[in-house]
């Protein structure tokens, strides 16, 4: 049921339509980068999350720059504030020697101020808590209920944000 004019090759994106009894029917060449839910991934190299390294997960939450909708791992979360801090230094680092101090930091921390409150969010979506309990860090209190969450299991129960992280 191949539908388009060059032959099918390992490692292309594919869609489909399913016909009455859940049979593949009509293929192509998925249209984007994307893949929605009833697509299928040919390319057998794609990393699973089991093998990301802290870049592949840096590289995830900017991809998700402003998502904050579903719910993020802890290991998602974590691996990305260590990749911030990490940066941050970089960025220090950079500022003293250039003498542009805090030029370089300021900047870094302001294309990652959305994507981190995204993560954030997330976060707390997969310990079943609403994104706007991070307004709680204001009062400096409020950070401890904050860390907990964030270091807090997976809750291995679908809710209203989407089925477990992990």
């Amino acid at each position: 049921e191949w539908k388009e004019n060059f032959l099918p090759q390992r490692g292309i994106k594919i869609d489909f339509d399913l016909d009455t009894t859940g049979q593949a029917i009509g293929v192509y060449k998925a249209l984007d980068n994307s893949i929605r839910s009833n697509s299928y991934v040919t390319n057998s190299t794609e990393k699973s999350e089991e093998d990301y390294n802290i870049f592949d997960w840096f590289i995830k939450c900017l991809k998700n720059y402003a998502n904050f909708n579903g719910r993020a791992r802890r290991k998602e979360f974590w691996f990305f504030m260590l990749f911030c801090v990490i940066l941050g230094i970089v960025a220090e680092v950079i500022d003293t020697v250039l003498g542009t101090k805090p030029l370089v930091n300021s900047l870094l921390n302001l294309a990652l101020l959305v994507p981190s409150l995204a993560v954030g969010a997330r976060r707390l979506h997969d310990v079943n808590r609403s994104g706007w309990w991070m307004l709680i860090a204001f009062t400096i209190i409020g950070l401890i209920p904050l860390f907990i969450w964030s270091v807090s299991e997976t809750k291995p129960e679908s809710n209203k944000w989407g089925q477990p992280a992990k």
